[in-house]
C-alpha cells in the first residue's frame, strides 16, 4: 500500500531528505521531479517532439519544477512558451538555478520566456497561444494551496480551462492541480459563481508520496489520471509510518491478506455466517446480504428473519438455511433468546439490511450484541436504530464493524455531510475514537478505519455504476464472510478485503456490461472472478487497471 500524505507530512519528508541524514541536494530532487513529469507524460501524449507546449511556472518550487520540465522538453524537440509568474525573490536558490539554465537555453532554441507582471499583461497574445497549444503544463501552485485562488493565478487557470474544454489540448499538472487542497480535496471556489476555479488536468504526476486530497472529490475530479514517481526519495522515507497514517489499498495488499484455501478444507473451516435481518416489507435486502456472503466464500450461511417474513425467503437462494424467528413481521426483544441459543455456533453475525425502523427491534439488536461474543457487522436500518447508543456500542466495539454511508454517518456522528466532506479521514477517525468500532464509511472513495483510530485505509476500486440500491447489502455479506476467512488477521483486514473486492467486482461488471445498469447481484456474482485474479497475483500487484480500476504505480 502507498502512504497518503498531508502537505505538512510531505514538507517534513522533503526536509528530512534534503537537510536530515540523507543530504540529497534540493536541486537534484527538483531535477528528478521535472524529469519525471517529462517521462511519465509520454503515456498521455506519446511524444514531445514538434508539440507546442505552454508551461505556467508559479512562485516557489512548483515553478522550479516547471523550469526543469521546459528545459527537458526543449531537448526533446518541443516548441516551448514559459510564463514566469514569480520574481527572483520568490524562488528558492535551486529554482533560480534552473531558471538561469533555461534562460541560457532559450537563446539557442525555440523557447520564449515571458516574465509576467500585471503591468505587462497581454491577454490577447496569451489567448492566441492557448488556441495553438498542444499541451499545457500546470506548475503554478503545488501542495501549499488552501482557500481560494486569486489573480493573476486565477486568471491563468480560467484561461487554461477554457482553452482545454474542447479536449484537443492536454493539461498536465505538476504534483497536484493548482487550486486543489492537498489535505482534504477541497477546491478553490467550491463551485461558487465568480470564484477562482481549480485546474482540471488530464494527468497529474505526483512526487514522493500520494496526497490525501487527490483521492477525494471534488479534488479527485481535477487530477485526471494520477501517476506517482518517487523522484529518488529514500525508501525508508517512502515506507516510514506516519503518526497520522492513511494508506491507499493496492491489489498486492488484498492478495496477501487472502491466503489460498487448504486443499483438504471443508465447509466448517470457512465460517458459519448468520444474517439476522429483514422484515415483512423488505425481504430483498437480507437475501442480497446472504448472496454477498456466499460469493465471498462463506462455508455455511444461516438467514434468520421474522416469522412472517420467512415464507417469502425460503427457496430464493437454495444455498442458505432459512428459519423464521418469533411470530411477528419484525424482530422484537422477545425474539432474542432464540437467536442467542443458535449464536453459540455462529462465527459472524450480520444485522441491519431490511430490518425496519420499529423501536422494539432496537432492543432486540442490543440484546444480541450484549449476549454474544462473535464479530458483528452492523449496517443500514440497524445503524439508524442505534444512532444514539454510542456508549453502549463502544463497550462492545472491539468486535463490531459499522458500515454507514454518508447520510447514515452524519446521523450517527451528529456532523453534517458538508462538514464530513471537508476532511473525510479525520471525521472517520474521530468517530472511531468515540465509538471504538472498526468503521467502513461508504462513499467515493470508501474509507476504512481500524478500531484503534490510528490508521485509515482508502479504497481505490469501484465506479459510479455501483450507485444503486442493494450494493451495500452485498458488501455487508462479503465483509461478514471475510471476517471468517481462514487466516484473516483482524476485523479491519476483513473490512478492507470486502470493500476492495466489492469495488473490483463492480469494475469487472463495468467492463462486462457497461458504465451502469448492472445489478448488485451481478456484482456479487463477479466476486469469484476477482478472487481468482487475486490468487493468481499472489503478493505482486496486478497491472490491469481495466479490471481493478487501481491507480498506476511505479
Amino acid at each position: 500500500m502507498k502512504k497518503l500524505c498531508t502537505a505538512d507530512q510531505m514538507h517534513h519528508m522533503d526536509q528530512t531528505a534534503m537537510y536530515g541524514k540523507y543530504k540529497i541536494a534540493p536541486v537534484v530532487l527538483m531535477e528528478n521531479a521535472g524529469h519525471a513529469v517529462v517521462e511519465k507524460a509520454k503515456n498521455l501524449i506519446i511524444s514531445w517532439h514538434n508539440k507546442m507546449v505552454i508551461v505556467f511556472c508559479g512562485k516557489g518550487n512548483n515553478g522550479g519544477d516547471g523550469f526543469v520540465i521546459a528545459r527537458h522538453i526543449l531537448a526533446e524537440g518541443a516548441h516551448v512558451f514559459v510564463y514566469v509568474l514569480g520574481n527572483e525573490a520568490s524562488y528558492s536558490t535551486e529554482a533560480n538555478h534552473h531558471l538561469q539554465t533555461l534562460y541560457a537555453m532559450a537563446d539557442e532554441g525555440p523557447c520564449v520566456i515571458e516574465n509576467y507582471t500585471e503591468e505587462s499583461d497581454d491577454s490577447q497574445r496569451l489567448h492566441q497561444r492557448l488556441k495553438e497549444a498542444d499541451i499545457i503544463v500546470d506548475a503554478m501552485v503545488g501542495t501549499g494551496f488552501h482557500g481560494q485562488l486569486h489573480n493573476p493565478t486565477a486568471f491563468f487557470v480560467r484561461c487554461i480551462n477554457d482553452a482545454a474544454k474542447n479536449g484537443k489540448i492536454k493539461v498536465i499538472s505538476v504534483d497536484i492541480p493548482t487550486g486543489v487542497n492537498t489535505d482534504t480535496g477541497e477546491i478553490s471556489g467550491n463551485g461558487e459563481e465568480n470564484a477562482g476555479e481549480p485546474i482540471y488536468a488530464d494527468m497529474t504526476v505526483t512526487f514522493g508520496a500520494l496526497k490525501k486530497g487527490m483521492q477525494f472529490y471534488p479534488g479527485k475530479k481535477c487530477c485526471g489520471s494520477i501517476v506517482w514517481d518517487p523522484i529518488g526519495m529514500p525508501v525508508s522515507l517512502l515506507r516510514n509510518r506516519e503518526q497520522n497514517a492513511a494508506y491507499l489499498l493496492e491489489t498486492a495488499d488484498i492478495g496477501h491478506i487472502l491466503s489460498p484455501r487448504a486443499l483438504d478444507s471443508h465447509k466448517g473451516m470457512h465460517g458459519t455466517i448468520a444474517v439476522v435481518s429483514g422484515s415483512r416489507d423488505m425481504i430483498g435486502a437480507p437475501l442480497m446480504t446472504c448472496r454477498g456472503a456466499m460469493r465471498a466464500g462463506a462455508g455455511k450461511i444461516f438467514l434468520r428473519v421474522p416469522e412472517q417474513t420467512a415464507p417469502y425467503c425460503i427457496g430464493k437462494l437454495p444455498e442458505i438455511m432459512v428459519r423464521g424467528v418469533g411470530s411477528g413481521s419484525e424482530f422484537s426483544e422477545n425474539d432474542a433468546l432464540q437467536i442467542l441459543e443458535e449464536a453459540k455456533k455462529w462465527t459472524v453475525i450480520a444485522m441491519g439490511p431490511g430490518m425496519g425502523k420499529n423501536l422494539k427491534t432496537k432492543t432486540f439488536i442490543q440484546e444480541v450484541i450484549r449476549n454474544t461474543t462473535c464479530p458483528i457487522i452492523i449496517d443500514a436500518d440497524a445503524l439508524n436504530l442505534i444512532h444514539s447508543e454510542k456508549k453502549f456500542i463502544s463497550t462492545y466495539g472491539h468486535r463490531i464493524i459499522m458500515t454507514p454511508h454518508l447520510a447514515e454517518f452524519s446521523r450517527l456522528s451528529g456532523v453534517s455531510i458538508a462538514e464530513v466532506k471537508k476532511d473525510v479521514i479525520e471525521a472517520a477517525k474521530h468517530f472511531v475514537y468515540e465509538w471504538n468500532v472498526t468503521l467502513v464509511l461508504k462513499g467515493a472513495p470508501t474509507v476504512i478505519v481500524s478500531s484503534d483510530a490510528q490508521t485509515a485505509y482508502v479504497n481505490p476500486t469501484g465506479n459510479a455504476g455501483m450507485a444503486a440500491g442493494g450494493m451495500g447489502d452485498i458488501l455487508t455479506g462479503m465483509i461478514a464472510a471475510f471476517a471468517a476467512h481462514d487466516g484473516m488477521p483482524d476485523l479491519c483486514a476483513a473490512a478492507c478485503s470486502g470493500v476492495f473486492i466489492h469495488g473490483a467486482a463492480g469494475d469487472y461488471c463495468y467492463n462486462t456490461y457497461g458504465p451502469y445498469g448492472y445489478s448488485p447481484c451481478e456484482v456479487a456474482d463477479a466476486v469469484p472472478h476477482v478472487i481468482k485474479e487475486l490468487e493468481m497475483a499472489g503478493n505482486t500487484a496486478l497491472k490491469d487497471r481495466n479490471l481493478f480500476g487501481t491507480m498506476e504505480s511505479v
